[in-house]
């Protein structure tokens, strides 16, 4: 479960990550996010045409991390999909 996260922006309510899976055999890995609870907004954008081919969903979400999964595909069979990962929870005036 090898999933590269490069911290881009890390705040209150708001932290942004570029991730990629470092090879085909990779289909979940965990983006610490240190919000201190539950997030609820994950946004997954693809950052070139290939991670588009591979979809990705947030498929676990709790107070330390959010689980990114490769969607439809199994180990081996799709190519490293990097992506930019925003987690945000409501700022306190709304929450």
């Amino acid at each position: 479960m090898a999933l590269g996260v490069t911290p881009v922006f890390q705040g209150q309510n708001l932290c942004i990550a570029d991730c990629v899976f470092a090879n085909d055999a990779d289909t979940t890995g965990n983006v610490p996010h240190g919000l201190g609870l539950v997030p609820l907004h994950v946004v997954i954008t693809p950052t070139n045409m290939i991670a588009a081919t591979v979809p990705m969903a947030a498929t676990t979400i709790d107070a330390t991390n959010v689980a990114l999964t490769k969607v439809g595909v199994g180990a081996g069979s799709a190519a490293a999909s990097p992506v930019r990962v925003m987690i945000s929870r409501p700022h306190s005036i709304i929450r």
